[in-house]
């Protein structure tokens, strides 16, 4: 307890007043506070609740409140003096309209004079409603006013005739109760300006431009986790932040129906542009709601919150006087650096650029040949700075030294026939290779003086030796072996043992000017962790083998994998054979069975089928190694918690039961005794969408999920396997034509007696030549490792000869959020005569 409460007194507080009551509407807000987004920044944010009494405007510059969320009238609200500045805007449109109920006879907006507005007084101010208002002649005088209830049942009761509202909620919950509704919508009359603005005081940005940082930082940090995870936010407002008694119905549709307002065209949330504030700021003029100028620059917080980097006048002075930093580093010791063309590429470049560009002063490297001489150079000072170094007792007499950043195993490479070590000891007569003047050489030669080290240049020269057998092994770290015998040697060096020893990695920086050590540090700190894990992944994306101590995840499918092949090959001897007998029996019985028996008896044979379970096989093998070669990455760097480690293990129990079904749904393909199940056929869907989850949230993918809780009996797994043949496909032809926002709709109808699941993309389309073709066995148009061509004709019969319904293709064009896309669509139809819906 004690613990807790001096962790609570080290933060900082602050506060920001809502706008509105408890909804979705702040659930980035929530969200930030409740997964701890601004305890990590070192905040302790209060979220002050609202109340019709509240101004939210005059509780920031009153310093009641440190932030606040308003509309565009902030806009006015500046031209009117008021010294605020904006942050960002959660909404790019505005969700506010005018709503009265559809039997009220209000059809047009001049109708509403002298009827009955339900409007708060803060909202009374709200320059999108006057602009449109006006637009047609409509002023707030020409109507009586009475305060909002926050509820629709006064429209229903007829105490109002009209209320201020939100598309994303109030609609809803007309509809729920029975009624529709008419609808005034700003963005019809030509206003669509941003909406819930978070802003502070000009002067509390001025005195504390870090904490406006770190709270605006971990909000959007808290809004993208909502709109990623709608469900999980959806509960947690049900639950804690519900004083309006919402359904979880109206929750979930105020969520969705504010994600598609929320980003911007980049995909990203709080955009705020000069260009578009001059836009209110000239409609505002013209629509005769604001007359006095405004500095746009003075009004947008922006460049200082994407400068996240911070330097006293101290540091200032020293970089603009510095004009440049000469860099040394090592010139080959991928994927950390490497001097290619005379370039620095690497983990440690992607560092470089990124701290260059925050302190913004030219880092300028200087060639060398081997580290050796980077090191000679840097204690003559020829280098202010090394890129990637650890600390030793030598290198402390010259050189400064940032927080560690990178933490890297150190491992042994022998001959892949090799026998794994676990204690150095057990080779201390052989020979082992090291780089020359690396920081673990030194340590390992005090810590082992029995060994008999052999010093090499680099490691490309040591694993060189151990390929030769000049020497039993190579001794590195495991980013740097792993990349060379991914990239070099599979097949004939691996890793067979790992030491306790580390790499802790820093930036070293002449001793001389200890300042430029400061400002390193101040800038490696800045960087997010998401964009560390961006440069590890991007370098770091390789599977190193296994053995003793890590034996429980990738060997342990490996051997399964092999295991389930070997009994495949069994069966299929097995069942060549009888159906070579069966062959001739039923072929005089029908002519239909007959040529399912010889499409059966064809793929029966080794290679055809092994290639027919690869295709099904591909993508949840593909989860598997992705999922435990993150969990490994992330395990050597510290990075991986409970969340990240059991949400991967789902991953992969949930492909393996997949890989398991696969070989009975192969075994049984053509049989006519398949048994149907009761299945719901949403669940079903998911199921599909998580086992290619990885590589659709690697591709950026999107998917719009318009499903509908239908039960029918059918059979699952050949189900599974025809929506994942589909998602695949798709994903692949997103991936190739590289579009900006790849989407994957899949919707849900029933028509005429038939269950109809429509799945859209936006690829552009298949080529009219072969789109007639994609549903023939073998037909493909990727490489022949790729891709059999076997997946959408085995789901064609799937569908047809055992669901009895239907699989269609055909392209075309479609609209979504408003704007028009071309791309394939793929229909599913199976009959609901099964149906209990």
């Amino acid at each position: 307890m004690s613990f807790s409460f001096l962790k609570a007194s080290a933060l900082q507080k602050t506060s920001i007043q809502l706008m509105w009551l408890d909804q979705f509407q702040f659930a980035g807000f929530y969200i930030a506070k409740e997964k701890g987004f601004y305890e990590d920044v070192g905040l302790d944010v209060e979220l002050k609740k609202y109340n019709s009494s509240i101004n939210v405007l005059d509780e920031v510059l009153n310093k009641k409140a440190d932030f606040g969320t308003n509309s565009s009238s902030l806009i006015i609200d500046k031209s009117n003096g008021n010294d605020i500045v904006l942050l960002g805007s959660i909404f790019q449109s505005s969700p506010l309209i005018l709503l009265a109920l559809k039997d009220s006879k209000l059809q047009y907006l001049e109708d509403i004079k002298n009827k009955t507005l339900m409007i708060s007084k803060e909202q009374q101010r709200f320059a999108t409603l006057k602009s449109m208002l006006s637009s047609k002649g409509v002023e707030l005088s020409d109507m009586k006013l009475i305060e909002h209830s926050y509820g629709v049942d006064d429209l229903i009761n007829k105490k109002a005739d009209v209320m201020l509202a939100y598309t994303t909620n109030e609609p809803f919950l007309l509809k729920e109760k029975g009624y529709e509704s008419t609808i005034f919508n700003p963005k019809d009359y030509g206003f669509d300006f941003y909406e819930e603005i978070i802003f502070t005081s000009k002067e509390f940005a001025k005195e504390n431009p870090k904490l406006v940082k770190d709270f605006y930082k971990a909000t959007i940090k808290g809004w993208e986790y909502a709109f990623e995870n709608i469900d999980e936010t959806v509960n947690l407002i049900y639950k804690k932040y519900n004083s309006q008694n919402k359904s979880l119905q109206s929750l979930h549709f105020e969520a969705n129906e504010m994600k598609k307002l929320a980003y911007d065209k980049n995909g990203k949330i709080g955009t705020i542009t000069p260009e578009k504030i001059n836009l209110i700021v000239n409609t505002y003029r013209i629509m005769g709601v604001m007359n006095n100028k405004i500095d746009v620059n003075d009004l947008i917080y922006t460049n200082p919150l994407n400068d996240d980097f911070l330097l006293n006048d101290e540091e200032k002075r020293y970089l603009e006087k510095k004009e440049r930093i000469t860099m040394c580093v090592d010139p080959n010791w991928m994927p950390f650096e490497k001097i290619e063309n005379n370039k620095h590429i690497g983990i440690a470049a992607d560092y470089i650029k990124i701290i260059e560009n925050k302190i913004k002063t030219p880092i300028v490297l200087i060639p060398t040949k081997t580290w050796s001489e980077s090191i000679e150079k840097g204690k003559k000072r020829e280098c202010d700075i090394f890129s990637l170094v650890m600390t030793t007792p030598e290198r402390e007499k010259y050189l400064n030294f940032t927080k560690p950043f990178l933490n890297i195993p150190v491992v042994l490479a022998s001959n892949i026939n090799a026998p794994f070590i676990d204690n150095i000891n057990q080779i201390k007569h052989e020979k082992l290779a090291i780089v020359k003047d690396y920081a673990y050489a030194e340590i390992f030669k005090i810590k082992f003086p029995n060994i008999n080290f052999i010093d090499v240049v680099n490691v490309k020269e040591g694993l060189k030796k151990v390929e030769k057998g000049e020497v039993f092994g190579f001794i590195g770290s495991l980013a740097t072996v792993g990349y060379e015998i991914q990239n070099n040697y599979i097949g004939q060096l691996k890793i067979t043992g790992k030491f306790d020893e580390t790499l802790d990695l820093a930036i070293a920086s002449r001793n001389d000017e200890a300042i430029l050590n400061t400002i390193l540090n101040k800038a490696i700190e800045d960087i997010p962790s998401i964009q560390r894990q961006e440069i590890l992944n991007k370098w770091i994306s390789i599977n190193y083998p296994k053995e003793v101590d890590y034996k429980l995840l990738i060997p342990i499918t490996i051997f399964l994998f092999i295991l389930v092949l070997i009994y495949r090959q069994y069966l299929l001897k097995k069942l060549n054979k009888e159906l070579l007998d069966k062959v001739k029996l039923e072929i005089q019985k029908n002519e239909e069975k007959n040529r399912i028996l010889i499409q059966q008896s064809r793929m029966a044979s080794m290679g055809e089928m092994l290639e027919n379970i690869a295709h099904q096989w591909r993508q949840p093998l593909s989860t598997i190694s992705v999922c435990a070669t993150g969990m490994e990455v992330k395990k050597k760097y510290n990075t991986l918690d409970d969340e990240e480690f059991f949400k991967s293990i789902n991953h992969i129990k949930k492909s393996t039961q997949y890989l398991s079904n696969t070989i009975d749904d192969f075994r049984n393909f053509f049989s006519k005794d398949k048994i149907l199940t009761k299945i719901n056929i949403s669940n079903v869907i998911n199921k599909a969408l998580d086992l290619v989850s990885t590589t659709f949230n690697s591709n950026k993918i999107v998917v719009v999920k318009h499903l509908e809780d239908i039960n029918i009996l059918s059979l699952e797994n050949e189900l599974i396997q025809v929506f994942m043949n589909i998602f695949v496909n798709a994903k692949d032809a997103l991936k190739e034509q590289k579009q900006e926002q790849p989407l994957l709709i899949i919707t849900i109808t029933k028509e005429n007696g038939f269950l109809n699941i429509k799945i859209q993309d936006n690829a552009n389309g298949i080529k009219e030549d072969i789109i007639d073709k994609i549903f023939e066995p073998y037909f493909t148009t990727k490489h022949k490792f790729k891709g059999t061509g076997i997946g959408l004709y085995m789901s064609k019969l799937l569908v047809e000869k055992h669901l009895n319904g239907s699989l269609l293709v055909s392209n075309k064009t479609f609209v979504y959020e408003e704007k028009e896309y071309f791309g394939a669509e793929f229909i599913i139809s199976l009959p609901l005569e099964n149906s209990d819906d």
